[in-house]
């Protein structure tokens, strides 16, 4: 029975898509002329606070499933919170009436897919997903 146990929470352990969560960046459509965005206006675009950039173009913001291993690393190093405060924080907005939640994608494919066709549009990526610089910038924080 223990080496049953055992054996689940390694199969848990290995299933768990560590690999992709590496490192991150964030990435924008092609009309997108920001060259470098910091962590204020991030965090607010993320949260569904800030719905246009500042040339005025509306913000389609892109997100990974709350449970995605890169979505985790993404809003706890980018914007310095906890997933459940920005789920939090989409909820009471749509709750309330007073805004809504970002799209919502399945897969870095999905996630790639989305940002270079959208315009305005605004996601995050591993380092390890190979990009077409073509059709999606990756942009400097600070």
């Amino acid at each position: 029975m223990v080496s049953l146990i055992r054996i689940s929470l390694l199969f848990v352990v290995l299933s768990f898509p560590v690999g992709e969560a590496v490192a991150d960046s964030v990435i924008v459509s092609q009309d997108v002329t920001e060259q470098t965005l910091n962590r204020n206006f991030l965090l607010a675009v993320f949260s569904m606070r800030v719905t246009r950039w500042p040339d005025g173009r509306p913000i389609r913001v892109f997100v990974l499933p709350d449970r995605h291993p890169l979505h985790d690393l993404f809003v706890k190093e980018h914007l310095k919170i906890f997933p459940y405060q920005l789920r939090n924080n989409w909820d009471r907005q749509v709750y309330t009436g007073t805004g809504s939640e970002p799209e919502q994608v399945d897969t870095m494919d999905g996630m790639y897919q989305m940002v270079s066709q959208t315009d305005g549009a605004i996601g995050y990526i591993s380092h390890s997903f190979k990009l077409n610089l073509e059709k999606v910038r990756v942009v400097d924080e600070f």
